[in-house]
């Protein structure tokens, strides 16, 4: 018989396989999410700019959706603090901060992105963040097996 604990967290020996699988969804998704954000920085030799990140990323994504029937002044928030959002919230969820809002925060990032690139046509882009969109959909579901939370 498996032996019940009353500690919140208890020893990672007795963790349930639900606990385990929301650790790891947490763990991946958080990862990607901090690392597609400090991406947005990264220069072609390696290193990380803000000059990158606005006068490359940011240009890029207004350029790109300049023809849209998006208005102008949305474009430019949302390419100017995306890669702050997703690096933020990577953070977040690393770290344990609240970590269902966090989830839910990442879960509309994620359709906030891929509605961009319904709009812009890119049907594989839409797929790929749907994926992302369901393991989020899955850490959300697990997150009441949560056994390492810094804030809740």
């Amino acid at each position: 018989m498996p032996r019940k604990t009353t500690q919140r967290g208890g020893s990672p020996l007795h963790w349930s396989a639900e606990s385990w699988a929301f650790i790891s969804l947490r763990l991946f998704i958080g990862l990607r999410f901090l690392l597609a954000g400090l991406g947005k920085f990264k220069t072609q030799e390696g290193d990380y700019a803000f000059a990158q990140y606005y006068d490359g990323f940011a240009t890029w994504i207004i350029g790109a959706f300049e023809k849209t029937d998006i208005p102008g002044f949305l474009i430019s928030l949302y390419a100017y603090s995306i890669g702050y959002v997703e690096i933020v919230l990577g953070i977040l969820l690393l770290v344990g901060v609240k970590t269902k809002w966090v989830l839910a925060l990442i879960a509309l990032t994620f359709v906030s992105l891929a509605y961009g690139q319904m709009v812009l046509g890119d049907n594989s882009k839409v797929d790929d963040i749907g994926l992302y969109l369901l393991f989020t959909s899955a850490a959300l579901y697990f997150v009441r097996h949560n056994k390492l939370e810094a804030l809740r």
